[in-house]
């Protein structure tokens, strides 16, 4: 530790030796004040002119320590210490300054010493050095902490540190004052600012606790009406508004309370009167405070704002234009103007008079442009042309986002002014617009009620733009924060059609199923099922599109989509080849639908009979098809398939009729030959001799090789053109035919038919008269007959060979060996009955 000499020559230092400079330094001293920091009300602290000083003093004023006792030492220190304490008194701090140096230097252990220390730091501030005084009042109250003087020099510590923001040492030395002295005032003062300098470290808890010892002084107390105003301002801050209305009427009811602070208090009673709902109690301290004329420009500002918040609050809103007419003239300028203009405006609007609001809300932004009001102007100004539809919202709500979004990012009515343009396209449809302007809504400044929807309808506007994967990453983000919403159901239904958009077919799959199973009678399980039976058929699970399209059609049988999800069922029984069940499906598509499924619903039934080689139903079924669409295509080949099976089948008409639909005589080959050669041979058989020559010169032409199939077109072409009558061109088609055809049945009918050609030139000559000539083709016929009936034999052609032959020999005249014929006829063929034409 160091000596005490040593301590006091570091003390002596800072004592400037001449007085002319310190002289300078005692003009114009300034007062110690607290400074500010933001705060409502400025703090001084109080010098010792103000508040009596912690030294014992006379009746004379003088310090005891300065005025002769009896018994009082005599000598140099004591003359040097009253020579200092004099010119001290006379306020010649610079020359007391040098006096109490010289005493300090000369009397480091000299009975005054705390009291010199004490003057040394005084008179320092006298002469506005602060930062010299602090270690002298430091010294006393670290010293000397009981002695007469350590309050004071400890109120004097506090102001330095407070001066110099030192805010946790100003506390310190504050509470010590408060704590070791005697007079009540300095208590008091050292209390109240204590307050301050808790306030000011953000320390509530603190400055409430010196606020309620000053407050709980009564009597003589002159921070007692800032301390009970400060405590109700912070139980207004921490919500205990029981507690601040409490002290807002005690100040106001209190007589000594000067009239600014009563109306502030009465204003700010009415101000939690409000905001409790007690709006007509609202009403009377506002006008109470009113009354007031020395209130606060501020304080009367506020007043007038509470009057019209308290009555729109209340619903009143005649009231607030009413009070507003009244007031028009004597309305406070600046900002509580425009908040006043801005609840008018809002009753304008409550009451739907929106053409003056908005008047009111232009005032607002004009007069007040840079305000809290003429934001809140601007956002209901784009709310009246949102409420009458306005063609030109979305740029309104572009300015008001351009002019505000930057100050208020995060605000409530920043998120609704985003809200409103991206619903004005939104509801016009417009999605590509939609979506980027909801992607602009900061969702969580949105009000909690508002958010689903919103987000839900972002999820659907990017489906709608083709984003699919932003719709997917926004209905998940929908999904999570609100799985119970009732929206929850379309939200699902939705992000699986993106997913489906993308190919994430297992994920649409989940998010189907999950609708279905949660939700299975919602308008989404519709969509749902729809959806599941679309997916399965991309995924080629023919009985998954069937069972989902079937619960479809049971579960919502009026449902739009009923057609559709019949046609999808015949198509999946299609695949599975379950025939009956695919027929009666399409069945119903086109019976419901004949418009959308006429088409596609007839070409698929017509493969399903074709599928199943159901001859008779695929031609009922092309004939219905036809009837509704006479113009309608049914694949060539199907159409083969068919005519051929009826000439199998002997059904000569009907394979000519579909024969006929499937070839193509502007471009004949392009129709397979067959189909002209069955064409033409059953035509033929119906006797449409002409059409059935072209048809088999078409096959022919296609088919130049000799062999069965050409031998067979020529004998039928041969046949055509006897039915024809062109003999000649007959005998020369089947002459033709029998040069390559030399064995088989086709031989035999080849012959037989030759004999048929002079059969009938026989019957012409006969018809004509010429009998010579008939008998000669007769006798010529029986010549071609009786080769097959002798040299071929084949239950159809021999019989019939054998009877051909009888006949023409009948006809030639030739009795004998007619009966001959017949005689053999009757021993190898005993049942044949001859043709009947």
């Amino acid at each position: 530790m160091e000596s005490v000499p040593l301590f006091w020559r570091r003390l002596i230092l800072l004592i400037p030796l001449t007085a002319g400079g310190s002289l300078a330094w005692g003009q114009n001293v300034p007062r110690a004040t607290v400074v500010e920091d933001e705060t409502p009300r400025r703090a001084t602290v109080v010098e010792d002119d103000d508040v009596p000083r912690a030294i014992p003093v006379g009746p004379d004023g003088r310090p005891l320590s300065s005025r002769p006792t009896a018994n009082q030492p005599t000598g140099p220190e004591e003359d040097l210490f009253s020579y200092a304490g004099l010119l001290y008194e006379r306020g010649e701090y610079a020359l007391a300054l040098h006096s109490f140096g010289e005493y300090l230097n000369l009397y480091p252990r000299g009975r005054h010493l705390e009291t010199v220390l004490f003057r040394v730091g005084e008179c320092y501030v006298k002469l506005g050095d602060e930062a010299q005084s602090a270690p002298y009042f430091e010294t006393v109250v670290e010293r000397y902490p009981d002695s007469e003087g350590a309050p004071s020099a400890a109120y004097r510590l506090a102001a330095i540190h407070f001066n110099r923001r030192e805010f946790r040492e100003a506390v310190k030395f504050f509470r010590f004052c408060e704590s070791h002295t005697q007079v009540p005032q300095v208590r008091l003062a050292a209390a109240y600012h204590r307050s301050r300098a808790h306030q000011m470290l953000g320390d509530g808890a603190g400055q409430e606790e010196a606020l309620l010892s000053v407050a709980a002084v009564t009597d003589g107390n002159p921070f007692r009406e800032d301390a009970l105003l400060q405590l109700a301002k912070m139980a207004m801050a921490a919500d205990d508004l029981d507690r601040a209305l409490k002290l807002y009427q005690e100040l106001a009811a209190a007589p000594e309370t000067k009239d600014p602070v009563r109306a502030e208090a009465l204003i700010n009673a009415g101000v939690i009167e409000a905001e409790r709902g007690h709006q007509d109690e609202a009403v009377a301290l506002f006008e109470k405070g009113l009354k007031i004329p020395s209130a606060e420009p501020g304080s009367r500002a506020i007043a007038l704002v509470g009057v019209l918040q308290a009555l729109y609050d209340k619903g009143d809103y005649d009231g607030v234009i009413d009070h507003y007419t009244r007031n028009a003239t004597v309305l406070p300028e600046g900002a509580a103007r425009g908040k006043m203009l801005l609840l008018v405006g809002n009753a304008y609007r409550m009451k739907k008079i929106y053409s003056r609001s908005v008047e009111l809300y232009l005032m607002v932004e004009q007069d007040y442009p840079e305000t809290e009001a003429a934001f809140e102007a601007g956002y209901w100004k784009l709310y009246c042309f949102y409420l009458l539809d306005d063609p030109d919202l979305a740029e309104f709500a572009g300015a008001f986002l351009n002019r505000w979004a930057k100050q208020h990012p995060e605000h409530e009515f920043t998120a609704k002014a985003a809200l409103i343009r991206a619903d004005f396209y939104f509801n016009r449809a417009e999605y590509t617009e939609a979506a980027s302007a909801f992607q602009d809504i900061p969702m969580d400044a949105l009000p909690e009620a508002l958010q689903p929807n919103a987000l839900f309808n972002m999820g659907y506007s990017l489906l709608e733009a083709k984003r699919d994967q932003e719709a997917i990453s926004t209905y998940t983000r929908f999904l999570e924060a609100f799985p119970n919403n009732e929206l929850r159901s379309n939200a699902l239904a939705q992000r699986g059609l993106a997913y489906r958009h993308v190919q994430d077919l297992a994920n649409a799959r989940r998010d189907f199923e999950m609708v279905d199973e949660e939700f299975p009678k919602s308008p989404a399980a519709e969509l749902a099922l729809y959806q599941l039976g679309l997916v399965s058929g991309e995924e080629n699970n023919a009985e998954a599109k069937k069972a989902a399209f079937q619960a479809l059609v049971n579960r919502f049988p009026k449902s739009q989509a009923v057609p559709q999800a019949w046609y999808e069922i015949g198509s999946a029984c299609y695949e599975l080849e379950q025939w009956d069940a695919a027929e009666d499906a399409l069945e119903r598509a086109i019976r419901l639908d004949p418009e959308a499924y006429t088409d596609s619903g007839y070409q698929l039934l017509i493969v399903c009979h074709y599928a199943e080689e159901d001859a008779e139903g695929l031609a009922k079924t092309i004939d219905a098809f036809l009837k509704r669409k006479p113009e309608g295509l049914v694949p060539p080949n199907i159409l083969g398939w068919l005519g051929l099976t009826f000439f199998s089948k002997e059904d000569y008409p009907d394979c000519a009729r579909f024969l006929k639909m499937a070839v193509t005589p502007d471009a004949p080959q392009d129709t397979q030959p067959v189909l002209w050669n069955y064409l033409g041979m059953s035509e033929v058989e119906e006797g449409e001799y002409a059409p059935a020559i072209i048809a088999l010169e078409h096959y022919l032409d296609a088919t130049p090789q000799p062999g069965p199939e050409r031998g067979k077109a020529l004998l039928f072409r041969s046949r055509a053109e006897l039915g024809l009558k062109k003999f000649a061109r007959a005998t020369e088609t089947a002459d033709e035919a029998l040069q390559f055809i030399k064995t088989g049945r086709l031989q035999a009918e080849l012959l037989l038919h030759e004999g048929d050609i002079l059969f009938v030139q026989g019957e012409e000559a006969q018809a004509q008269a010429n009998g010579d000539a008939a008998q000669q083709k007769f006798r010529a016929a029986a010549a071609k007959y009786i080769i097959p009936s002798q040299f071929f034999v084949d239950p159809e052609i021999t019989p019939l060979a054998i009877w051909k032959t009888q006949r023409a020999l009948e006809k030639a005249g030739d009795k004998s060996r007619a009966q001959q014929m017949q005689d053999l006829l009757k021993e190898k063929y005993p049942d044949y009955q001859p043709p009947t034409d």
